[in-house]
């Protein structure tokens, strides 16, 4: 491989592998096993169903299956598959969830909760669908003036786009 397309591939963690450490990629990345430390991925990073994570993840796009214990940052779109769960906050230009999120969430656009969508934490957005059937437990904050950071749900400053909250 020469050095202009080193890196710029698909990255594999398989099934039954266990990782531990950084994995930083200009590429994509799909986890199917198990990964402990911290993710940054310029392209897409996908959590088969049967992947256990804890890490921060930092990704263009992500799209969750399984289940992670940390934080998810992404300037593009975040998806959050029926079985997914999320113990952390998210912060993404847009949020589609059907799984489980126990954190909150940040999203510059639209948050959108389906059917089966269970969300425990404030929701900070320009937009917010909620579907019958969703739960949603916490305080919700949308428009510009919330994004400006001007108004917050219980004080808190949401930040968006790459960068992170310390509370």
């Amino acid at each position: 491989m020469d050095g202009a397309d080193e890196g710029s591939g698909t990255s594999v963690i398989g099934s039954g592998a266990n990782i531990k450490g950084t994995f930083a990629s200009i590429g994509s990345l799909h986890i199917s096993g198990h990964l402990k430390g911290k993710v940054s991925v310029e392209g897409e990073v996908s959590l088969s169903t049967e992947a256990v994570v804890e890490a921060d993840i930092r990704a263009g796009m992500i799209t969750l299956g399984g289940h992670l214990k940390g934080n998810l940052t992404a300037p593009g779109d975040v998806s959050l598959p029926a079985q997914s769960l999320v113990e952390g906050n998210v912060h993404a230009r847009s949020v589609a969830a059907l799984g489980t999120i126990k954190g909150n969430i940040v999203a510059a656009d639209k948050v959108e909760l389906g059917p089966e969508a269970r969300v425990e934490g404030d929701i900070t957005c320009t937009k917010l669908v909620v579907a019958e059937g969703a739960v949603f437990c916490g305080q919700s904050l949308m428009g510009g003036a919330a994004l400006e950071g001007r108004q917050t749900p219980r004080g808190a400053k949401p930040q968006v786009g790459g960068t992170e909250r310390h509370d």
